[in-house]
């Protein structure tokens, strides 16, 4: 049997681009690197390139690979057409994968400038492509997860199961990137870096696509693989904080309190923030107390709106009083609050959006989010107004929930779009002390809101 040489692969993340082009910080791309770290665990030579941080493409020697690996959202669609035009140019094999190719592969392979898609979860689907393209034979039908164009019709091969056995996976390759580049990012003056303890989301809220890309089974990574993830961070990369990047970190209770117990009895120095559910977070005041004993200093909490139809069509499954309980229980035991808001919801007018601003005046929290319900290819309300979606506004530059890119029954865009401002406005000039207190957060943390929204979209979809 012939030897089959090992690949040179590239794995791209394109830089962010818009109001998220002026944050400044970003986290690393950890679906990325949980790429990277699978083709490595296969044998082959893989370099990864954030573009966030480094940011000249002209700086990449494309013919040095075989094979360009982009990962992207809807935001960063051109910039990674771009990349992929060049990598092509430079004779390269161009895959691209993440949110936004898993639901508009057609769209994508129809350029010319990218030979395969992988759709959804990568690790796998991506290494078993590798190896086909190191045998040579054609035999891409039977890679489950990719989609091509194979004599001029698209190919969509049959979905690939989810990865049931999290721990089975390797740690994701920070060492293939410069890891002192992300220390802009703070948390409390800490310098801050992401981990994912599970994928998969039982809920299916309206404007997110998690729950398709990564399934409705919640798969959870054993404690000890996550404290192992935490002792590399903390040890070999001195991050002495963590953002947990789950979409729904609390989705079991008794988990996190395992967690937490340990990293108590370890007696880690460690400060984290996550990304909780509401209505779990209320019904476990003790797996919040927990939390607080174990370093979790802040949470990050979708409220969206104060309007029940709002609520019910972006399919919140919770309540307005479950929203002001929670707040109350999570202000009593001492958390820092970052709570998110859509406006612009169908049902929205100039009205509900005015109570929804008020409301969040009223919660009060420490840091509030407002941003527009953009339609993002894979989520629900996509195909509730895909046909209504402004042509000027395509192809997707202007999907980053900073502007209404669809034709709204009670909002034009120019008045959605000031509205937003004017949240954010009416917000942080509340008080004196909101204005003291907001500074002061931003000088602690470092940590802007752009950053949190560009890496979920990143990693979760959309």
């Amino acid at each position: 049997m012939p030897h089959v040489m090992n690949m040179n692969i590239l794995l791209i993340n394109p830089a962010p681009s818009g109001t998220l082009k002026a944050t400044g910080v970003l986290f690393p791309p950890l679906g990325l690197l949980y790429i990277a770290a699978y083709a490595e665990k296969e044998g082959h030579q893989v370099a990864v390139r954030d573009l966030a941080i480094r940011k000249k493409m002209e700086d990449i020697d494309f013919k040095k690979y075989d094979i360009v690996g982009i990962s992207t959202d809807t935001t960063r669609h051109r910039q990674a057409l771009q990349l992929a035009k060049k990598a092509k140019a430079s004779g390269c094999m161009v895959v691209m994968g993440g949110p936004h190719p898993s639901y508009a592969d057609e769209e994508i392979l129809s350029t010319q400038r990218v030979d395969f898609i992988v759709r959804g979860e990568g690790e796998v689907t991506f290494s078993e492509l590798v190896a086909t393209l190191q045998k040579n034979d054609g035999t891409f039908h039977s890679v489950q997860g990719i989609s091509f164009f194979s004599n001029g019709q698209l190919v969509r091969t049959p979905p690939r199961p989810f990865i049931e056995n999290l721990d089975s996976l390797p740690l994701p390759a920070r060492h293939l990137i410069h890891m002192d580049d992300y220390r802009r990012t703070k948390f409390g003056g800490r310098d801050i870096t992401p981990l994912i303890t599970s994928r998969g989301c039982p809920y299916q809220c309206a404007f997110c696509a998690s729950s398709h890309f990564w399934g409705t089974k919640v798969r959870m990574r054993s404690v000890e693989s996550v404290l192992k993830e935490i002792g590399e961070i903390y040890d070999r990369y001195h991050f002495n904080a963590v953002a947990f990047v789950d979409d729904t970190f609390n989705v079991s209770p008794k988990r996190v309190m395992e967690l937490c117990r340990v990293i108590i009895d370890q007696k880690l120095d460690l400060w984290w923030w996550n990304l909780s559910r509401i209505d779990l977070l209320l019904r476990n005041e003790e797996m919040v107390k927990e939390m607080v004993r174990a370093g979790g200093k802040a949470v990050f909490i979708g409220v969206e709106s104060s309007n029940p139809k709002t609520l019910n069509e972006l399919k919140k499954g919770i309540d307005v009083e479950d929203i002001v309980q929670t707040v109350e229980m999570l202000k009593r035991n001492g958390v820092e609050i970052h709570a998110s808001y859509i406006l612009g919801g169908l049902h929205d007018d100039v009205k509900t959006i005015h109570e929804t601003i008020r409301f969040a005046k009223r919660l009060d929290t420490n840091v509030a989010q407002f941003a527009i319900l953009t339609p993002y290819p894979g989520t629900a309300v996509y195909e509730q107004v895909k046909d209504r979606i402004f042509k000027w506004r395509s192809p997707w530059s202007f999907f980053d929930m900073q502007h209404l890119v669809f034709k709204h029954d009670h909002l034009s865009f120019i008045r959605m779009e000031w509205l937003l401002l004017k949240a954010h406005l009416l917000y942080y000039t509340r008080s004196k002390k909101a204005i003291r207190d907001i500074w002061h957060h931003i000088k602690k943390h470092r940590l802007g809101i752009g950053t949190l929204v560009h890496f979920l979209r990143d990693y979760f979809g959309g």
